[in-house]
Protein backbone atom coordinates (compact mmCIF):
# COMPACT_ATOMS: atom_id res chain seq x y z
CA UNK A 1 0.00 0.00 0.00
CA UNK A 2 1.34 3.36 -1.43
CA UNK A 3 1.98 6.49 1.33
CA UNK A 4 -0.68 8.66 1.10
CA UNK A 5 0.54 12.18 -0.38
CA UNK A 6 -0.61 15.59 -0.36
CA UNK A 7 -1.37 18.47 -2.73
CA UNK A 8 -1.80 21.87 -2.11
CA UNK A 9 -4.44 24.21 -4.05
CA UNK A 10 -4.39 27.90 -4.42
CA UNK A 11 -7.59 29.68 -5.79
CA UNK A 12 -7.52 32.83 -7.49
CA UNK A 13 -10.35 35.20 -7.84
CA UNK A 14 -10.74 36.45 -11.60
CA UNK A 15 -13.43 39.65 -12.12
CA UNK A 16 -14.46 40.67 -15.34
CA UNK A 17 -16.48 44.61 -14.53
CA UNK A 18 -17.89 45.92 -17.89
CA UNK A 19 -21.85 46.62 -17.26
CA UNK A 20 -23.68 43.68 -18.64
CA UNK A 21 -21.02 40.31 -18.13
CA UNK A 22 -22.19 37.50 -18.03
CA UNK A 23 -21.43 33.64 -17.32
CA UNK A 24 -20.81 33.69 -20.83
CA UNK A 25 -18.53 36.40 -21.10
CA UNK A 26 -15.75 34.28 -18.44
CA UNK A 27 -16.35 31.30 -21.27
CA UNK A 28 -15.67 34.12 -24.08
CA UNK A 29 -12.03 34.84 -22.17
CA UNK A 30 -11.31 31.66 -21.63
CA UNK A 31 -12.21 30.45 -25.22
CA UNK A 32 -9.77 33.94 -26.34
CA UNK A 33 -6.88 32.41 -23.91
CA UNK A 34 -7.06 29.22 -25.12
CA UNK A 35 -6.84 30.35 -28.99
CA UNK A 36 -3.72 32.42 -28.00
CA UNK A 37 -1.55 31.41 -25.55
CA UNK A 38 1.06 33.02 -23.92
CA UNK A 39 4.70 32.51 -22.51
CA UNK A 40 5.01 34.99 -19.64
CA UNK A 41 8.53 35.89 -18.58
CA UNK A 42 9.10 36.76 -14.63
CA UNK A 43 11.40 37.10 -12.33
CA UNK A 44 14.24 34.80 -11.44
CA UNK A 45 14.55 33.83 -15.27
CA UNK A 46 11.46 31.72 -14.64
CA UNK A 47 9.09 31.27 -17.40
CA UNK A 48 4.88 30.32 -17.43
CA UNK A 49 2.28 29.81 -19.78
CA UNK A 50 -0.86 27.61 -20.01
CA UNK A 51 0.53 24.16 -21.46
CA UNK A 52 -3.41 23.28 -22.58
CA UNK A 53 -7.12 24.35 -21.92
CA UNK A 54 -9.75 22.53 -22.52
CA UNK A 55 -13.95 22.26 -21.24
CA UNK A 56 -14.75 19.99 -18.87
CA UNK A 57 -17.71 19.55 -20.95
CA UNK A 58 -17.64 19.91 -24.57
CA UNK A 59 -21.49 19.98 -24.50
CA UNK A 60 -22.27 22.18 -21.66
CA UNK A 61 -18.59 25.15 -21.79
CA UNK A 62 -20.35 27.05 -18.67
CA UNK A 63 -19.14 23.89 -16.38
CA UNK A 64 -15.88 25.28 -16.69
CA UNK A 65 -12.22 24.27 -18.15
CA UNK A 66 -9.29 22.27 -17.33
CA UNK A 67 -5.81 22.53 -18.05
CA UNK A 68 -2.54 22.98 -16.92
CA UNK A 69 -0.06 25.65 -15.70
CA UNK A 70 3.73 25.33 -17.14
CA UNK A 71 6.92 26.68 -15.24
CA UNK A 72 10.27 26.57 -16.68
CA UNK A 73 13.40 28.04 -15.78
CA UNK A 74 15.52 30.47 -18.75
CA UNK A 75 18.90 29.31 -18.59
CA UNK A 76 20.88 32.25 -17.51
CA UNK A 77 22.62 34.92 -20.11
CA UNK A 78 25.65 34.99 -18.06
CA UNK A 79 28.22 32.59 -19.19
CA UNK A 80 32.11 32.03 -18.98
CA UNK A 81 34.03 30.70 -22.37
CA UNK A 82 36.81 29.10 -20.27
CA UNK A 83 38.47 28.38 -23.88
CA UNK A 84 38.31 31.97 -24.78
CA UNK A 85 38.98 33.16 -21.51
CA UNK A 86 35.97 35.47 -21.91
CA UNK A 87 32.55 36.37 -20.13
CA UNK A 88 29.62 36.47 -22.48
CA UNK A 89 27.08 37.88 -20.31
CA UNK A 90 24.65 38.88 -23.28
CA UNK A 91 24.91 36.89 -25.94
CA UNK A 92 22.28 34.26 -26.41
CA UNK A 93 23.33 30.90 -25.47
CA UNK A 94 20.23 29.39 -25.06
CA UNK A 95 19.20 31.02 -28.20
CA UNK A 96 22.21 29.37 -30.47
CA UNK A 97 22.74 26.20 -28.90
CA UNK A 98 19.74 24.64 -27.01
CA UNK A 99 17.05 23.77 -29.26
CA UNK A 100 13.48 25.97 -28.46
CA UNK A 101 11.72 22.88 -27.63
CA UNK A 102 13.86 21.92 -24.75
CA UNK A 103 12.71 23.75 -21.52
CA UNK A 104 14.80 23.27 -18.38
CA UNK A 105 13.43 22.58 -14.94
CA UNK A 106 9.80 21.59 -16.15
CA UNK A 107 6.95 21.83 -13.74
CA UNK A 108 3.25 20.99 -14.36
CA UNK A 109 0.58 22.83 -12.28
CA UNK A 110 -3.31 21.48 -13.41
CA UNK A 111 -5.76 23.91 -12.67
CA UNK A 112 -9.78 24.22 -13.10
CA UNK A 113 -11.66 27.40 -13.75
CA UNK A 114 -15.53 27.45 -13.04
CA UNK A 115 -16.60 30.73 -14.99
CA UNK A 116 -20.05 30.10 -12.52
CA UNK A 117 -17.82 31.56 -9.59
CA UNK A 118 -15.18 33.53 -11.36
CA UNK A 119 -12.93 31.52 -9.73
CA UNK A 120 -9.54 29.32 -11.15
CA UNK A 121 -8.10 26.40 -8.44
CA UNK A 122 -4.51 25.26 -9.31
CA UNK A 123 -2.02 22.85 -7.67
CA UNK A 124 0.70 24.73 -5.99
CA UNK A 125 2.45 22.00 -4.07
CA UNK A 126 2.98 18.19 -4.63
CA UNK A 127 5.76 16.05 -3.70
CA UNK A 128 7.09 16.77 -7.40
CA UNK A 129 6.10 19.95 -8.13
CA UNK A 130 6.31 23.60 -5.91
CA UNK A 131 5.14 27.11 -7.19
CA UNK A 132 5.23 30.15 -5.02
CA UNK A 133 1.58 31.47 -5.15
CA UNK A 134 2.85 35.13 -5.44
CA UNK A 135 4.27 34.22 -9.00
CA UNK A 136 1.18 32.17 -10.18
CA UNK A 137 -0.72 35.27 -9.56
CA UNK A 138 1.37 37.66 -10.92
CA UNK A 139 1.36 34.86 -14.20
CA UNK A 140 -1.86 35.06 -14.43
CA UNK A 141 -2.27 39.19 -14.24
CA UNK A 142 -0.10 39.60 -16.93
CA UNK A 143 -1.45 36.97 -19.35
CA UNK A 144 -4.59 38.13 -19.06
CA UNK A 145 -4.81 42.23 -17.94
CA UNK A 146 -4.19 43.38 -20.74
CA UNK A 147 -5.01 46.10 -23.29
CA UNK A 148 -6.44 43.87 -25.79
CA UNK A 149 -8.48 42.11 -23.13
CA UNK A 150 -9.52 44.39 -21.07
CA UNK A 151 -10.58 46.57 -24.94
CA UNK A 152 -12.35 43.51 -25.40
CA UNK A 153 -14.38 42.11 -21.51
CA UNK A 154 -13.58 45.92 -19.87
CA UNK A 155 -11.63 45.96 -16.40
CA UNK A 156 -10.53 42.94 -15.31
CA UNK A 157 -9.21 42.15 -11.80
CA UNK A 158 -7.15 39.08 -10.38
CA UNK A 159 -6.19 38.25 -6.53
CA UNK A 160 -5.82 35.45 -5.09
CA UNK A 161 -8.10 34.28 -2.34
CA UNK A 162 -7.14 35.24 1.24
CA UNK A 163 -7.38 32.87 3.81
CA UNK A 164 -10.13 34.41 6.69
CA UNK A 165 -8.97 33.53 9.61
CA UNK A 166 -12.30 33.28 12.34
CA UNK A 167 -12.48 32.89 16.05
CA UNK A 168 -14.35 29.01 14.58
CA UNK A 169 -11.08 28.53 12.66
CA UNK A 170 -8.63 28.65 15.70
CA UNK A 171 -11.11 26.89 18.23
CA UNK A 172 -11.73 23.96 16.09
CA UNK A 173 -8.38 23.19 14.78
CA UNK A 174 -7.34 20.25 16.52
CA UNK A 175 -3.28 20.63 16.12
CA UNK A 176 -2.77 24.14 18.05
CA UNK A 177 0.67 24.35 19.11
CA UNK A 178 1.02 28.12 19.95
CA UNK A 179 -1.69 31.31 21.04
CA UNK A 180 -0.72 34.22 21.34
CA UNK A 181 -3.46 36.90 22.25
CA UNK A 182 -3.62 40.47 22.32
CA UNK A 183 -5.87 43.26 23.15
CA UNK A 184 -5.42 46.86 23.28
CA UNK A 185 -7.65 49.18 25.33
CA UNK A 186 -7.31 52.08 22.99
CA UNK A 187 -9.29 49.81 20.25
CA UNK A 188 -12.32 49.06 22.02
CA UNK A 189 -15.60 50.75 22.93
CA UNK A 190 -15.63 50.35 26.47
CA UNK A 191 -19.19 51.63 25.87
CA UNK A 192 -20.64 48.20 24.41
CA UNK A 193 -18.14 45.81 25.90
CA UNK A 194 -17.97 47.69 29.58
CA UNK A 195 -19.52 44.35 30.80
CA UNK A 196 -16.76 41.60 29.41
CA UNK A 197 -14.49 40.99 32.24
CA UNK A 198 -11.47 41.24 30.10
CA UNK A 199 -12.48 44.93 29.87
CA UNK A 200 -13.05 45.24 33.31
CA UNK A 201 -9.57 43.34 34.25
CA UNK A 202 -8.39 46.27 31.84
CA UNK A 203 -9.73 49.27 33.52
CA UNK A 204 -9.15 47.53 37.13
CA UNK A 205 -5.48 47.46 36.91
CA UNK A 206 -5.06 50.79 34.31
CA UNK A 207 -3.25 49.05 31.94
CA UNK A 208 -2.99 49.29 27.92
CA UNK A 209 -3.12 45.78 26.59
CA UNK A 210 -3.82 42.41 28.00
CA UNK A 211 -1.93 39.52 27.01
CA UNK A 212 -1.94 36.26 27.05
CA UNK A 213 0.17 33.13 25.75
CA UNK A 214 -0.46 29.17 25.74
CA UNK A 215 2.15 26.89 24.47
CA UNK A 216 1.99 23.02 24.07
CA UNK A 217 4.06 20.40 25.45
CA UNK A 218 6.66 19.10 23.46
CA UNK A 219 4.70 16.63 21.15
CA UNK A 220 0.95 17.95 22.69
CA UNK A 221 -1.77 19.96 20.82
CA UNK A 222 -3.44 22.54 23.36
CA UNK A 223 -6.93 21.25 25.02
CA UNK A 224 -8.59 25.04 24.82
CA UNK A 225 -11.38 25.20 28.11
CA UNK A 226 -14.88 27.14 27.29
CA UNK A 227 -12.96 30.27 29.34
CA UNK A 228 -9.89 30.49 26.32
CA UNK A 229 -11.97 29.68 23.82
CA UNK A 230 -14.67 33.03 24.59
CA UNK A 231 -11.22 34.92 25.11
CA UNK A 232 -10.46 34.10 21.54
CA UNK A 233 -14.04 34.86 20.11
CA UNK A 234 -13.57 38.00 21.65
CA UNK A 235 -10.35 38.84 20.86
CA UNK A 236 -10.78 37.96 17.28
CA UNK A 237 -13.27 40.99 17.22
CA UNK A 238 -10.97 43.16 19.41
CA UNK A 239 -7.14 42.75 18.83
CA UNK A 240 -4.93 40.23 17.43
CA UNK A 241 -3.95 36.63 17.70
CA UNK A 242 -1.50 34.57 16.67
CA UNK A 243 -1.05 30.77 16.30
CA UNK A 244 1.04 28.14 15.70
CA UNK A 245 -0.59 25.20 13.62
CA UNK A 246 0.64 22.11 12.65
CA UNK A 247 -0.37 21.08 9.31
CA UNK A 248 -1.12 17.59 7.48
CA UNK A 249 2.67 17.73 6.15
CA UNK A 250 3.87 17.78 9.74
CA UNK A 251 5.13 21.10 9.41
CA UNK A 252 4.50 24.19 11.51
CA UNK A 253 3.19 27.34 10.33
CA UNK A 254 2.63 30.59 11.67
CA UNK A 255 -0.63 32.04 11.50
CA UNK A 256 -1.68 36.08 12.38
CA UNK A 257 -5.52 37.63 12.03
CA UNK A 258 -3.24 40.60 11.72
CA UNK A 259 -1.94 39.65 8.14
CA UNK A 260 -3.71 38.10 5.01
CA UNK A 261 -2.17 35.25 3.96
CA UNK A 262 -3.40 33.19 0.65
CA UNK A 263 -5.90 30.80 1.24
CA UNK A 264 -4.02 27.10 0.89
CA UNK A 265 -5.97 23.96 0.82
CA UNK A 266 -4.29 20.90 1.30
CA UNK A 267 -5.65 17.26 0.88
CA UNK A 268 -4.56 13.79 1.06
CA UNK A 269 -4.63 10.67 -0.95
CA UNK A 270 -3.92 7.37 -1.47
CA UNK A 271 -1.98 7.66 -5.35
CA UNK A 272 -3.19 3.93 -5.41
CA UNK A 273 -6.25 4.77 -5.22
CA UNK A 274 -6.55 8.19 -6.88
CA UNK A 275 -5.22 9.86 -9.51
CA UNK A 276 -4.45 13.74 -9.39
CA UNK A 277 -5.76 14.67 -12.58
CA UNK A 278 -9.18 13.22 -11.31
CA UNK A 279 -8.29 14.54 -7.70
CA UNK A 280 -8.76 18.27 -8.34
CA UNK A 281 -11.98 17.38 -10.70
CA UNK A 282 -13.19 15.77 -7.72
CA UNK A 283 -11.94 18.56 -5.21
CA UNK A 284 -12.32 21.87 -6.87
CA UNK A 285 -15.99 22.47 -6.94
CA UNK A 286 -16.05 21.62 -3.40
CA UNK A 287 -13.21 24.00 -2.93
CA UNK A 288 -14.85 27.13 -4.72
CA UNK A 289 -18.29 26.27 -3.52
CA UNK A 290 -17.16 26.83 0.71
CA UNK A 291 -15.33 29.89 -0.27
CA UNK A 292 -18.76 31.36 -1.76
Amino acid sequence: MARNRTVNYAVVDIKLLREGTTVETYVELFEELRKNPRQIPLERNNYLKFRFIKPLNEENLLNGFSGEVFKSNGITSDWYDEEKNERNRHKNVEENYIPSNLKANPRFFKFIFFPLHQKLVCEVKDPENEIQIGLLEKFLKKLIITDKLQDKFGRIIVSTVPEVISAEKIINSKTLKRIHICVEKLEIDEQFDSAHKVISHMVDMNTESYIQTYIAGKNDFLNLSDEVKELIKFAAEHGIIEYKIENQEGLIEDKSSAESNPLIIRVQYDPDETDQHYLIQAKALEIVSNIN
